[in-house]
């Protein structure tokens, strides 16, 4: 073979190698901090943009029926009308389900999600029109996959080839996920060491990952975990968080530090509240530990690889 011919075929295959593994790598969100919650921008169905907000606790695609209707983005989907009695508690906030579908909504221009659909009455809960749980986002441009990576710190959301995620899981630590709790979330069994100042104290089980959670992490005092673990360390100090008129709303521990999935975060706060619902895990860890961790969760094999900043 010529030596010009053989360079140009070298050359073109080293680009079509290169093209193929960049069309795979999926898409990047920018993610902007509304109070306690991320959100982005994106266009749905290619019919509309939306404000969506990122959750991990939501059984489906949640989105306010006036925007459906006046934007079309749903004009390909099978609405089935809810019965009367089908509503949805969001913190407390009880919403009307007025419509369900089952399918695929494409996010933004290689993303989809894929599950049930929730159109819900006066869904004002915040400053968006559209809620997706990340767990069902899927990269189109790699057979479907589900791998999200998280920085909440540097405000990204990307959908990851699984090429990729091969390429650098050996610099993060792994935890199996699971989804045996409350309204089939994802959590982490992991543990908690929290370093009061007295001596370090452990309370292992499963974690849930929990977006709307403001702090580090939330203990759940009415489990039977976090029960044993306060009867054990009853000369722990617990403070009392209260509001400006004086009511209590939990309590909290002032940690030298508090390590976490193996993660290890300084002058941590940890919460003892009574205010969640009763899950079967004793703890929920929220936007802090995302906000100082980069975290790539391949939902399709139940794994989550995080490093901590």
């Amino acid at each position: 073979m010529h030596i010009k011919t053989f360079l140009i075929a070298l050359f073109t295959i080293v680009a079509l190698g290169l093209s193929a593994q960049s069309h795979t790598e999926g898409e990047t969100f920018p993610l902007t901090k509304k109070g306690a919650h991320y959100v982005f921008t994106a266009s749905i169905n290619g019919t509309a943009e939306a404000t969506i907000l990122i959750e991990s606790g939501i059984p489906a695609l949640l989105v306010d029926s006036a925007y459906v209707f006046s934007s079309g983005i749903l004009s390909d989907m099978e609405l089935a009308v809810a019965s009367k009695a089908e509503k949805l508690n969001l913190a407390g906030r009880v919403y009307k389900i007025t419509h369900k579908a089952n399918g695929t909504v494409r996010i933004g221009n290689n993303s989809s999600y894929i599950g049930e659909v929730f159109v819900m009455s006066n869904y004002d809960y915040g400053p968006y029109e559209v809620a997706v749980p990340v767990m069902y986002l899927h990269n189109d441009l790699d057979d479907g996959s589900r791998i999200v990576s998280l920085d909440l710190g540097n405000q990204s959301l990307q959908m990851l080839s699984r090429a990729s995620l091969n390429a650098s899981k050996a610099d993060y630590l792994k935890s199996n996920m699971n989804t045996d709790t409350y309204m089939g979330m994802f959590a982490i069994e992991t543990s908690m060491t929290l370093d009061d100042g007295i001596k370090p104290r452990m309370l292992s089980g499963n974690f849930l990952i929990d977006f709307g959670n403001p702090e580090l992490l939330f203990l759940i005092h009415q489990t039977e975990g976090v029960q044993t673990f306060l009867a054990d360390n009853a000369d722990m100090e617990l403070r009392e968080a209260t509001t400006p008129s004086g009511e209590v709303m939990g309590q909290f521990i002032l940690t030298k530090q508090c390590q976490l999935c193996g993660i290890t975060f300084p002058d941590a706060v940890v919460v003892i509240t009574k205010k969640l619902p009763l899950f079967s895990t004793p703890g929920d860890i929220g936007l802090k530990f995302f906000e100082r961790t980069q975290a790539i969760f391949d939902f399709d094999q139940s794994v989550v690889y995080m490093k901590g900043k």
